[in-house]
């Protein structure tokens, strides 16, 4: 065993306070940085979805054209959306919270690779050649799950929430604090929950859960994602399966990993 693996155990919790803070000063940074290019952020990247020619919609009124769904005369949005902002210093406490909230996404990279280097140490030799391949593969997964997020499933909780309405009395005018936290929410939860298998890599690399588990509870598991994605979305069916489809394939993929892992194991 090295050094580091007989360390006692309050030199773990210094080691791990240390990384910690490394990752919080590093989140600063990358806030402050966002905080300088408010414009950009705010109105190119997180009111984007708001307004009626966002890419998404776009290709959906391209789609809609081509499989003539609908009359295409409809517009997808009549026009942008409106949104108000009904506290005092709700803007400013906004703009802090999203920085704050996208420099999370940002250092999500670094972040990571110091949780690596604080667990790495219990890993054989083997284990940590292919340390740049798990960096690889969770970059990846938590990428396409903030641009799933956002590109997908933002959109579509929008355009639910826009249309729905109990009379044509009420309008539909939406909450600044209510559309941030949608916006931030949805697309930082997507990102953590495309990290599946990763965690399922880890869990059967410790041996505290097993292809056979995952594949006799697969039926649970569904009923459990159908929560979750009840959960994130409106509960409408159409937003409900957007969120369900990709958890149901991140979970055939860590059923793919468990049975491979076990595979190469000595028996």
């Amino acid at each position: 065993m090295n050094e580091q693996q007989k360390m006692p155990f309050w030199k773990h919790i210094e080691e791990l306070r240390t990384r910690i803070i490394r990752c919080f000063i590093i989140i600063i940074i990358f806030m402050i940085i966002l905080m300088i290019n408010k414009n950009f952020v705010f109105d190119k990247i997180i009111f984007g979805p708001a307004k009626i020619n966002f890419i998404t919609y776009r290709l959906l009124k391209k789609l809609i054209k081509i499989l003539e769904i609908y009359n295409y005369s409809t517009n997808y949005y009549f026009n942008n959306l409106y949104i108000q902002n009904r506290k005092i210093f709700g803007q400013f406490n906004v703009y802090i919270w999203t920085c704050f909230i996208g420099g999370i996404i940002l250092s999500f990279p670094y972040i990571f690779y110091e949780f690596w280097g604080f667990i790495s140490p219990a890993l054989s030799k083997k284990e940590k050649k292919y340390s740049i391949k798990i960096f690889f593969m969770v970059f990846v997964l938590f990428s396409i799950g903030i641009f799933f997020g956002y590109f997908i499933l933002c959109p579509f909780l929008i355009h639910f929430a826009y249309y729905f309405k109990i009379s044509y009395i009420p309008k539909n005018i939406f909450d600044l604090c209510d559309y941030i936290s949608l916006i931030t929410n949805s697309t930082l939860l997507m990102g953590i929950i495309f990290l599946f298998p990763f965690f399922m890599y880890l869990l059967t690399k410790m041996e505290l859960i097993s292809y056979e588990f995952l594949n006799k509870y697969k039926k649970h598991a569904l009923l459990v994602m159908l929560i979750i994605s009840s959960a994130i979305t409106p509960g409408d069916i159409i937003s409900t399966i957007i969120v369900l489809i990709p958890l149901l394939i991140l979970y055939k993929v860590s059923l793919y990993i468990s049975f491979h892992i076990q595979q190469k194991k000595p028996s």
